[in-house]
């Protein structure tokens, strides 16, 4: 009897450490760890995602919706689903979103062997081709779920795994548009992919979603000041990404310390309060405005606008003057409207980019503090950071940046009656 039963322990342990090897250490991995899949992106903004269909019951209503907020997402369409609604991903498509697979089936990996997980992907794959006329690149698992065998076919077949950062549990009937919004809005932050569904889940749950998109969107543009914007993924190796997140989270937390807030969801430009340490500065009437020690205005570029900008320090250059003057009206109007500027006379920012700041109306002064050495080189990482294939023009902005400044009464004139809007 001891035998049998240490015969049969044995034999359950063997199948638990196949089972563990096979699902649940990829799945540690994917969804804990990050590693084999892409649970965020790395453009500016966020990015909605949609599981499960198409549904003609629901998928027009989610396009109709999206298209009145002017949003491109990605839906994730199971090829069953998809070749019994060619029409439904055409409008997908024509509607400038898009699509990735679910899988030929809405299965969990950890319920198919090896060779039937890769069948079936194969031949979503082929479904797909033939209705759009080319493999997705992007792929998302129902539920979720990962073996190996599927991470080994997505490295063979060239695939990029997706994963997410924020869900509303929007499976769940009993989830009301409001939780949904909530739940995802406590989740999102720069870089996030959000789950929805527009198929699936509990009877009528898809109702909930389409009811909750609208107000979702709002709430991450106004409230959370993030654009929301195609999935579009780099071609960074896992050390370069973990390098960017290491360096995004101090940004994030030198923020919060200096108190630098943004001004809408695509505003080129952060603004806070500093105290002012350097020469004296004089307005266009030769009224002093701001001395040492004075309270000032300082004007930040949000560099995770730089991301897409450019590929050359020139090119970055002249992308940033570009969305300077896109941004600088609703900066100026910001001003206008916030009581925490009421009594501040000048507004500043410190920067190694500097040429044809003139033409924006802002002057140039040398910034003489000792720390000049240090805040060039830390400026020069993050230009490196955002657009690495720009690291060799670095060394041709120098080593020390440049105060550029306005008077406050000179920034609202210039500005304040242009049309407030950084969509151009």
């Amino acid at each position: 009897m001891s035998t049998t039963l240490l015969c049969v322990f044995i034999v359950a342990i063997s199948l638990f450490a196949v089972f563990a090897v096979y699902a649940l250490i990829p799945e540690l991995f994917v969804h804990f760890f990050g590693i084999g899949s892409w649970k965020r992106h790395y453009s500016p903004g966020v990015t909605l995602t949609f599981d499960d269909g198409p549904d003609p019951r629901y998928t027009p209503k989610f396009l109709a919706v999206l298209a009145e907020q002017n949003v491109r997402a990605c839906f994730f369409l199971v090829a069953e689903k998809a070749e019994k609604q060619p029409e439904l991903v055409k409008s997908i498509l024509d509607h400038g979103h898009t699509v990735g697979s679910h899988g030929y089936r809405h299965r969990h990996a950890w319920l198919m062997p090896p060779l039937k997980t890769w069948n079936l992907w194969n031949k979503a794959m082929e479904e797909m081709h033939r209705l759009t006329g080319q493999e997705p690149v992007y792929v998302r698992a129902p539920w979720g779920g990962v073996n190996l065998s599927l991470l080994f076919w997505c490295h063979f077949k060239g695939k990029k795994l997706i994963s997410w950062s924020a869900d509303g549990r929007d499976w769940h009937i009993e989830r009301t548009p409001h939780r949904i919004v909530q739940r995802i809005t406590h989740r999102t932050k720069e870089g996030t992919i959000i789950l929805l569904h527009d198929s699936g889940g509990d009877k009528g749950a898809p109702e909930n979603t389409l009811a909750a998109l609208k107000p979702l969107v709002i709430e991450i543009q106004k409230e959370l000041k993030l654009p929301l914007v195609p999935l579009q993924l780099p071609d960074w190796s896992l050390p370069r990404r973990i390098g960017f997140r290491v360096w995004e989270k101090w940004e994030l937390f030198y923020a919060r310390c200096k108190q630098i807030t943004r001004i809408d969801e695509r505003n080129i430009f952060r603004l806070g309060l500093t105290r002012y340490h350097g020469p004296d500065l004089f307005n266009e009437n030769g009224e002093l405005i701001a001395s040492a020690g004075d309270m000032v205005g300082e004007i930040h570029l949000d560099n995770t606008r730089f991301r897409g900008l450019g590929t050359n320090i020139q090119k970055i250059g002249y992308n940033a003057l570009k969305q300077a003057r896109l941004s600088l009206p609703v900066l100026a109007r910001y001003i206008s409207l916030n009581p925490n500027y009421k009594d501040i006379k000048a507004f500043l920012g410190i920067t190694l980019i500097n040429r044809g700041v003139k033409g924006l109306g802002f002057n140039v002064t040398e910034y003489t503090n000792g720390n000049a050495g240090f805040i060039g080189f830390m400026q020069k990482i993050v230009y490196r950071v955002y657009n690495p294939s720009a690291k060799k023009d670095t060394e041709k902005l120098g080593t020390k940046p440049k105060v550029v400044w306005i008077s406050k009464d000179a920034l609202l004139e210039k500005y304040l009656t242009k049309k407030s809007s950084t969509q151009g």
